[in-house]
């Protein structure tokens, strides 16, 4: 049985969120039954008897007495999505802007990061003598003498380099690795759990928001699915990191493969995630381009590169 049932009309639907106590009409008790009738079959087609006692883990219950206690509060589902999503950024916000500010660092020490490098792999090219005729006598000497005393000043910038930035090329992802992710995947895995146990989820489930009957329910217009692509590429190419000289093709190409993975995503996962699972990653997507955007312009301040970094 398609999920996708129990639509209303969009151009209804568009006035029901915001201009009535900012919360959705509640639909006939009809719909309600169609709606819990629909994911009960869902369910049974993934395996799930939905009746079956629900004991999910730890944090997915918490995140989903979470969303029962922010529904209650605001009286509307997409509200309730939206605000879980806003809660738990604030929440790690501390952690946020210490990425932030790491990522944007990352834009000035990058290339210093690439010419040091550079620099200590030619002095160690030179000093084995890789590239060079062998030359004997004083002349080889001398010349190995020299290769000895670059490599020790390649060595010495890299270490002044690496011990006052602390740099490190991937610095500044652990927040979106260890923080964002694991909290949207649990997300995901909270809101499984209410598609496959509705009856344990009533009033969540069949609570109408924007045009839609019920957000657990795919979006039949592919608007949020959009909405969700918009902001994952709008923060893509708001806060691109400027490219290395050189390297502006592969930028380019980069931005491209990015352009279209994202086109991909909405009718690959339109007709099959719920609403919900998209109104979370919109919400999570603009709050970070705006936010790092702000940050990046407002807030930042460049680190100024050391003269123990420079060539002597």
């Amino acid at each position: 049985m398609s999920l996708c049932r129990g639509r209303r009309p969009l151009s209804s639907a568009l006035r029901l969120w915001g201009f009535q106590r900012g919360f959705a009409a509640a639909p006939p008790a009809g719909a309600d039954e169609e709606v819990l009738r629909a994911l009960r079959a869902a369910a049974a087609d993934a395996g799930v008897n939905s009746l079956d006692l629900y004991q999910p883990w730890l944090l997915m219950d918490v995140l989903q007495q979470s969303l029962l206690l922010l529904h209650s509060a605001t009286g509307d589902a997409g509200a309730a999505v939206v605000a879980a999503a806003l809660l738990t950024r604030l929440v790690t916000a501390p952690w946020n802007l210490t990425s932030l500010r790491r990522r944007c660092d990352a834009l000035v020490l990058m290339p210093v990061y690439m010419e040091l490098a550079k620099s200590y792999s030619e002095a160690q090219s030179r000093r084995g003598g890789r590239g060079e005729g062998t030359v004997g006598g004083a002349a080889g000497a001398a010349k190995a003498e020299k290769a000895e005393a670059d490599l020790q000043k390649a060595t010495e910038r890299f270490q002044a380099f690496t011990q006052e930035t602390g740099f490190n090329p991937v610095q500044g992802l652990g927040y979106q690795v260890g923080v964002v992710l694991p909290i949207g995947l649990t997300y995901f895995g909270a809101l499984y759990g209410i598609m496959n146990h509705p009856d344990s989820f009533r009033s969540f489930v069949t609570s109408p928001s924007l045009w839609l009957d019920s957000l657990v329910l795919p979006d039949p217009y592919g608007v949020l699915p959009c909405l969700s692509a918009l902001a994952l590429l709008a923060n893509a190419e708001l806060n691109a990191n400027p490219p290395q000289p050189g390297q502006e093709e592969t930028a380019e190409y980069f931005k491209m493969v990015m352009r279209g993975a994202l086109l991909t995503w909405v009718p690959w996962t339109a007709s099959s995630l719920p609403a919900a699972t998209f109104l979370f990653i919109a919400t999570n997507g603009f709050y970070t381009a705006g936010i790092t955007w702000y940050y990046r312009k407002y807030c930042w301040v460049p680190p100024k590169p050391s003269m123990s970094w420079k060539k002597r």
